[in-house]
């Protein structure tokens, strides 16, 4: 690339110097022309004077022989000019235009603007494909190599269920980040699941090496405290499996993954015949239910965040609360002893309650601001059935 640059500006200094010699060329001929006028009429001054008498015969010869030396003085001083317009010359000129243009649509194209502007032209006018993305995206982490752009590749990559390739992306998006940087435990955690899912959803020893470095820097991780217990899983320590998946549901507050934490630890309680007396359940009491609405009158906004809370009789504030994003409605909404607001009570002091739906902003952290779209009263505490609960503006 450097050398590039360095024929580039080469050929640009050629270009001036050969308008240089040009220009040049150009005010010697005109300097040419008016010394040949000049001497013209020199020589008829000298003819004039002489047949006027003012110069005799010797003068004027000598004044000839001057203006004649003057004309051969300038004739030498052509020859020594660098005769560049000819043929050649300017033939030379054409092929160097020639591969200026041809040499910085190569050097735009290889320093990727043009792949750039395409891309934003793509957006612009809605004609991205995802394969598009794709390309613009390794195109950008193979140029600049940074955590960011490693980081965008490995989650298409994820997205697009290529997963060999989005470990191999997490693993240079973990190169290029310092070893200390904030958002390191999170890069680790996606790593760690790209890896389970490249194993064909079974856990592996490369896996499990980068689960032990995110709990060692954080313990109360989630997803990872769940891929530990795959591992434990696979390993037939069906008991360590147990602890792991509780201890990964009670600092999950999804629904959907809580549900499937729950089966797997049925699963593993049946498979290594632990009862509860051996282990204490984590959730025991529960509430699970399902909002539906009418598609055709009802369209979330990107800001909207729903409050599905657990209300007791006489009380104002919640038992047991989750914040629920509209694209997770599809999935049951799973309350628990664990969501509860106030340390002292829970599901597991309360028979019945109300269910309550409101409608709030996602930037709103005040529990009171809302708008109650869709309410359940009198419902059991602790029961397997899903509740559906209708909502309506």
């Amino acid at each position: 690339m450097i050398m590039a640059y360095l024929v580039m500006a080469a050929m640009i200094t050629l270009s001036i110097l050969f308008l240089y010699g040009s220009v040049l060329k150009r005010l010697r001929s005109l300097k040419k022309l008016d010394f040949q006028a000049f001497g013209k009429v020199r020589r008829q001054e000298i003819a004039e004077e002489l047949e006027a008498g003012r110069l005799t015969s010797n003068e004027s010869v000598q004044l000839l022989l001057d203006v004649d030396h003057e004309s051969e003085q300038q004739a030498s001083n052509r020859k020594h000019i660098l005769h560049i317009g000819t043929p050649l010359a300017r033939w030379v000129m054409l092929g160097v235009v020639a591969v200026l243009v041809l040499g910085s649509v190569s050097l735009y194209q290889r320093m990727g603007y043009a792949k750039e502007v395409i891309f934003t032209q793509d957006l612009q006018t809605q004609g991205l494909t995802p394969q598009k993305v794709s390309d613009f995206l390794q195109y950008r982490s193979r140029r600049y190599g940074s955590v960011e752009d490693w980081y965008y590749e490995a989650t298409d990559d994820v997205s697009a269920g290529r997963y060999n390739e989005a470990v191999v992306a997490f693993e240079k998006a973990l190169e290029a980040m310092p070893r200390e940087a904030d958002g390191r435990v999170n890069l680790l955690v996606e790593y760690a699941r790209a890896i389970f899912y490249a194993n064909g959803n079974q856990s592996s020893v490369k896996m499990q090496k980068t689960v032990d470095a995110i709990l060692e820097q954080a313990p109360t991780e989630a997803i990872a405290l769940g891929l530990k217990g795959v591992a434990e899983f696979d390993q037939k320590n069906y008991l360590g499996a147990v602890l792991a998946w509780q201890e990964a549901i009670r600092y999950n507050s999804n629904s959907a993954e809580r549900i499937a934490l729950l089966s797997a630890i049925a699963m593993a309680r049946d498979v290594g015949a632990i009862d509860y007396r051996q282990v204490a359940p984590i959730i025991t009491h529960q509430l699970a239910m399902k909002v539906e609405w009418d598609k055709r009158n009802l369209h979330w906004l990107k800001d909207d965040i729903l409050l599905v809370y657990a209300l007791a009789k006489g009380q104002k504030m919640p038992v047991a609360i989750q914040r629920v994003f509209p694209e997770d409605l599809e999935q049951p909404i799973l309350l628990t002893n664990l969501d509860a607001v106030m340390p002292t009570v829970t599901l597991a002091q309360i028979d019945k309650v109300d269910i309550v739906v409101k409608l709030s902003n996602i930037n709103d952290n005040d529990l009171t601001k809302g708008r109650i779209i869709g309410i359940k009263r009198g419902l059991l505490t602790n029961t397997k059935e899903i509740f559906v609960i209708n909502v309506a503006l």
